[in-house]
């Protein structure tokens, strides 16, 4: 039966507000039983503050009522650091563990006056086997051992231990022993600081029992100020308790904070010397460092053997993996750090910061040497950075970082012309587009001096970075044509600079499939990937090989789309780009693919990749996942949505996206009754990309839905014929097919199926099969008729008939048959949305008699509203 030993510390130090190891007991207590086999050794080493002694008094406590045995402990201080002491006291401990055989044993050994005492360790370890029992020692606060005999005494025992005793070794720091063999034999559980520290979960129970209940975005907060160390967790649970505003309170806990910075001193910071103190302060200018940073920074030489030091004992500073090891202090350890730097004095903390910067600037670490140049008031370094890695900050994703710091530069650097051109490149990055327009506006009004031969290269990239710029405005605003012209006046991609480059070519690439040069995009959109590529720009180069995918999909080249999503994942997996609105795009466009070629094991898109598109800060990105995502849903949604978000579309538009989306949105307007906006819809797309084929096929279509087949049939001639090209070559077949329809149902049957002939010639290269389904039952019924005429193409015919449902209702599928000719008379005034009454009114009927051939409509139709009905008439025909 297991005994709690006397000398355990009292539950007094558990701070019962928080009750933290009770907290972790299901994890943690778990991590200790697993190192439960005697001849062990379990090291526990945490630095102060971390709950190792709750952790272990808690685990003893549910040891009690099982057959575990005895457990001793001893909690190390100073005066251990003698052997004979040492031994008197861990003798005490086993006596005292409240077994009356282990007490028995223990008292059979001799006392330091006994000629035998030097023995006492090999008869220790008789007494302890001769107990029929497990044992376990612990040794809490092990870490302040450093006696030298002492040390060996218990390496002995722990390499040789008794058959039957188990040891844990629980400190701030491993002790200096010779644990390396041992660990070999996988007789060492270690448990560290890592293991022990709190899940956001287990705070938020912990903050929870003490009266503070955070929301989800509080919570992160404090688990980054703290990152799970209990102490920290415990000062703002202390902090925030009976608060009415913890937001506020949680932005002022810092290591500034009273409580806080009398814990750090109190208990990690009063047991150094001055000298690594003073190497703490100067350390903590960085957000991190390397060695030959800290000898820089602190003139130490022996930079190194410090760090040690303070790794070896657990002090609240972290290794950071990589291939040169770099090195961080605790959130809160550093915030109290760079509150002491104030008593250096201004003039040697704008030193330490020039030092940084300088450093950070020599290794290639723009964004850290922008931040310490801008700390130090540097305004020539601010600067040069700037020129030099600006854009480059901007296109790695941290222009929110270097806009704050452009902010907080002096203002002779906010004035200059390439602080402004950056500023302009990080909003529109962030799709703010009013102000980087504002600053385009002022700095083109400002310049003066015209671009010839003997323009300075630098002010040279700085024109090619303002065109550029203007461009990437005017795909959001408009009058593209224009400032595509101005920044193809320069020589594109030829600066030298990958950054510039790579940004250059890629609105100029974006541009052109604006204004319809697809092929002269794909050419800059590969240049731009290419020197994305060469200067580590990896999310420019991933948004280079979505647009050119985008390309290749709008072009109809769904082989060639599906090769460059491929590439476009392999360089989002290798560098963690995968939860980026860009490879959401990607995403998106693999569905597509698969939506087009009707796939009946379409790729695994997580659901919420629109979510994703929707949340991008480029609004061309977000207005694209919206409205791809709301004409796709048509599909498999007969319901109607009531806003306007198609037609009220103000942004300039990718002509081939938009011509592949509109007869989709048309069908869904259709489909839900909504004559008047799918006919407004013919208009509002020939405004944005004229007189083209793609608009010819949707006005088409209203003239078919109207009975007017010899006006469709004008329509579509033009676009057969190829007088009128169709800029997305799912709408060539679409046409084709549309064509067909009105060709059977004017009893051409030649014609018909010439119409189809040509349309599976155009489909069956990219298998392109979602216009023989949307064409249903007319297509269908001329495939099957016609089945063996086909020759080569029969077997794509053959997936294009299997593809159309043989159940679908479509606009062509008569069912006159199942409606009288009052109820077809009736039918056709509901578009009207005229009541009851007044219907009854103009056909000298009672209501009675029109609600009663309302129900036989609503019965025979299968639908239960009147939307419903006008959106199955249109279905079947019968409007």
């Amino acid at each position: 039966m297991t005994t709690l030993p006397l000398s355990v510390p009292t539950p007094r130090s558990r701070i019962p507000a928080l009750a933290e190891a009770t907290i972790r007991r299901r994890r943690l207590l778990d991590d200790l039983d697993r190192g439960g086999r005697t001849n062990t050794v379990t090291l526990l080493t945490a630095p102060a503050g971390s709950g190792k002694t709750m952790l272990l008094v808690d685990w003893i406590d549910s040891k009690r009522g099982t057959d575990s045995g005895s457990i001793a402990w001893l909690t190390v201080d100073e005066t251990d650091n003698d052997l004979v002491g040492l031994r008197s006291r861990i003798a005490s401990a086993f006596a005292q563990a409240g077994s009356p055989a282990l007490d028995s044993a223990i008292a059979t050994l001799p006392s330091p006056s006994d000629p035998s005492y030097a023995d006492f360790s090999a008869l220790l370890v008789e007494a302890l086997e001769s107990v029929d029992e497990h044992i376990t020692l612990i040794l809490d606060d092990s870490h302040l051992l450093h006696d030298r005999q002492t040390l060996a005494l218990l390496g002995n025992f722990l390499r040789w231990p008794p058959r039957n005793v188990r040891v844990v070794l629980a400190g701030r720091y491993e002790p200096p022993l010779a644990l390396q063999k041992l660990r070999l034999d996988g007789l060492v559980h270690d448990i560290s600081a890592s293991t022990i520290a709190f899940t956001s979960d287990e705070a938020a129970e912990m903050l929870a029992r003490s009266g503070t209940v955070l929301n989800d975005q509080d919570l992160a907060k404090v688990m980054n100020r703290t990152e799970g160390w209990a102490a920290g967790l415990r000062l703002a649970g202390m902090t925030l308790v009976g608060s009415l505003r913890p937001s506020e309170l949680i932005e002022d806990f810092t290591g500034t904070e009273h409580t806080v910075a009398d814990y750090l001193v109190g208990e990690v910071l009063s047991y150094l010397p001055p000298t690594v103190r003073m190497f703490l302060v100067e350390t903590a200018v960085p957000d991190w460092f390397t060695t030959d940073l800290a000898e820089r920074l602190t003139g130490e030489s022996h930079a190194q053997d410090i760090i040690d030091g303070l790794l070896a004992q657990n002090f609240l500073i972290d290794q950071i993996p990589g291939p040169e090891p770099a090195y961080r202090y605790h959130p809160l350890m550093r915030g109290y750090l760079r509150a002491e730097m104030a008593r250096l004095g201004a003039e040697q903390i704008r030193n330490l910061e020039r030092v940084a910067a300088s450093w950070f600037n020599d290794y290639r670490q723009p964004l850290q040497a922008l931040q310490h140049s801008v700390h130090a008031g540097d305004s020539p370094t601010i600067v040069e950075i700037l020129c030099e890695s600006g854009l480059g900050m901007v296109l790695r994703g941290n222009g929110a970082q270097v806009l704050t710091a452009i902010e907080r530069s002096p203002v002779r650097v906010r004035k200059h012309a390439i602080a402004q051109l950056v500023t302009a490149a990080a909003f529109l990055m962030d799709g703010n587009t009013a102000p980087a327009v504002s600053i385009l506006s002022a700095l083109r009004r400002s310049a003066t001096a015209p671009v010839t031969d003997r323009t300075s290269r630098k002010d040279l990239d700085a024109e090619m970075l303002r065109r550029a710029l203007e461009v990437h405005a005017a795909i959001r605003t408009g009058n593209i044509a224009a400032a595509l012209a101005r920044a193809k006046n320069l020589d594109i991609g030829k600066s030298g600079s990958p950054e510039l480059d790579s940004y250059t070519l890629m609105v100029v690439g974006l541009a052109e499939l604006h204004v319809g040069l697809a092929t002269d995009a794909v050419h800059h959109l590969m240049d731009a990937t290419a020197n994305a590529r060469a200067g580590n720009l990896h999310l420019t180069a991933l948004s280079g090989l979505s647009i050119v995918a985008g390309s290749y999909f709008l072009a109809g080249q769904l082989d060639d789309t599906l090769g460059m999503v491929d590439e476009a994942r392999e360089i989002a997996d290798r560098h963690g780009l995968t939860d980026t609105p860009v490879y959401a795009v990607v995403q998106s466009l693999e569905l597509l693919v698969a939506t087009i070629r009707t796939d009946p094991a379409p790729p695994p898109v997580p659901e919420d990749v629109w979510v994703a598109i929707g949340q991008s800060p480029d609004p061309a990105v977000a207005d694209y996942g919206r409205r791809a995502r709301w004409a796709l849903e048509m599909l498999g949604d007969r319901s109607g949505h009531h806003d306007r978000e198609w037609l009220e579309f103000d942004r300039p538009a990718v002509p081939g996206f938009e011509a592949l989306l509109a007869p989709m949105v048309q069908r869904r307007y259709l489909a839900s009754g909504e004559v008047h906006r799918a006919t407004e819809l013919v208009d509002v797309t020939t405004r944005r990309l004229g007189k083209i084929g793609d608009v010819g096929l949707l006005a088409a279509e209203i003239h078919r839905l109207h009975g007017r087949l010899d006006a469709a049939d004008n329509e579509l001639s033009s676009i057969v014929d190829g007088t009128r090209r169709c800029i997305n070559p799912v709408n060539s077949v679409r046409a084709l097919l549309t064509a067909a329809s009105v060709a059977a149902a004017r009893r051409h049957p030649i014609r018909a199926f010439d119409m189809v002939v040509q349309a599976l010639t155009a489909a069956e290269p990219e298998s392109i099969l979602l216009p023989f389904v949307e064409a249903g039952t007319p297509v269908r019924d001329i495939l099957t008729h016609n089945h063996g005429r086909f020759g080569l193409l029969e077997p794509f015919a053959d997936r294009a008939r299997a593809c159309v449902p043989h159940e679908a209702r479509t606009i062509d599928r008569p069912a006159t048959g199942t409606l009288t000719r009052r109820e077809l008379e009736l039918l056709r005034e509901l578009p009207s949305w005229r009541t009851a009454e007044q219907i009854a009114a103009d056909h000298f009927v009672s209501v009675n008699t029109i609600k009663t051939h309302l129900r036989g409509i609503y019965r025979k139709l299968e639908v239960r509203s009147r939307r419903d009905a006008i959106a199955a008439a249109h279905e079947l025909g019968l409007l």
